[in-house]
């Protein structure tokens, strides 16, 4: 039987380690993502060559939708995980969605950090972090 492996966050580290995992063992897991974004997985790294009209969205995404559905992957997108029970082993989004899990992995990344610089704190000055910014 195979077991539940939830990974809470959608960002390149989790999903390559999926990606590891697929190679290494496709049958192990039943795998659910939880991602607060409405996008399959895509390189922030690249945020800045979007952002000056010099690559699109679609150039910097690294896993499509389709891959998730190719791959057996359950995306729950645009959801955000508020609660890990720990004593039941399940994980609930702010929707109410709730998910078990046997395994877990939690790869939320970082929040930007603002610098204390003169004018940080003006209307319009953003942590850039995702597509969204």
């Amino acid at each position: 039987m195979k077991e539940n492996l939830v990974l809470i966050g959608n960002g390149m580290a989790g999903v390559r380690t999926l990606e590891e995992l697929l190679k290494l063992a496709p049958e192990k897991y039943n795998i659910t993502v939880f991602g607060e974004e409405p996008y399959g997985n895509y390189n922030r790294i690249m945020l800045s060559p979007v952002l000056a009209n010099e690559k699109t969205i679609d150039d910097i995404m690294l896993n499509d939708l389709a891959w998730y559905k190719d791959n057996g992957i359950a995306l729950l997108s645009g959801k955000k995980v508020v609660t890990i029970d720990r004593v039941k082993r399940h994980v609930i989004a702010d929707d109410g969605t709730e998910v078990p899990y046997d395994r877990l992995i939690i790869a939320t990344g970082s929040v930007p950090f603002m610098l204390p610089l003169p004018g940080a704190d003006k209307g319009g000055v953003i942590g850039f972090r995702d597509i969204n910014d």
